[in-house]
């Protein structure tokens, strides 16, 4: 989009043809060395090399090793995809099949939650791509963004004994009234 619009500017000052303008942009594109190959596109296009300002005598192919080309173009995607995924904080995805998920909702209202509670069992996870299926046999495909694992936080015990009621505990200590009240009657007995 830089070239393009590089031409149009170009051709707005210069009271050219953007036409011409825009080949002339995509033919010097063409013509430059790349930055990861180190060979201009041209060449490696047509596969020999390309007649500049001074002629050439001889019309020989290009010397370029493709397996060099295409793995310093394998190395250099490498590096970006390894930057990128440093910058955004990406992570290995931790959904394996057997895992119960959750799926985002695609329309959400004011009030909803952005997660279904509907829950689905992961069949299969292929570079993120999850094959889902819940209780009623509904297959659905998402990614592993729109889904979330649920997590079983409260393990229910096989064996669940019947809670015995607690009595509470007394203090040890002794209770002493205070010995202003030694001169008053504290309980009275009845006399059947």
């Amino acid at each position: 989009m830089k070239l393009i619009n590089r031409a149009m500017s170009a051709a707005i000052s210069g009271n050219t043809s953007f036409k011409d303008e825009l080949r002339a942009t995509v033919d010097a594109h063409n013509a430059a060395a790349h930055a990861v190959t180190g060979v201009p596109p041209e060449e490696v296009f047509l596969g020999r090399k390309i007649k500049r300002r001074l002629p050439l005598l001889i019309h020989k192919k290009a010397d370029f090793d493709d397996d060099a080309l295409n793995m310093r173009d394998k190395e250099a995607k490498e590096r970006g995809k390894q930057r990128e995924d440093t910058r955004r904080g990406a992570r290995m995805c931790c959904i394996k099949p057997g895992d119960t998920v959750i799926v985002e909702r695609s329309n959400r209202g004011k009030g909803d939650t952005r997660f279904t509670p509907q829950r689905y069992t992961v069949m299969e996870e292929d570079n993120g791509n999850l094959v889902l299926i819940n209780s009623d046999g509904q297959i659905l495909k998402r990614h592993v963004t729109q889904t979330k694992k649920v997590y079983e936080w409260r393990q229910e015990s096989p064996q669940r004994e019947p809670p015995t009621e607690s009595i509470p505990k007394r203090s040890s200590r002794e209770k002493k009234a205070p010995a202003y009240l030694n001169n008053y009657v504290q309980s009275v007995e009845e006399q059947c």
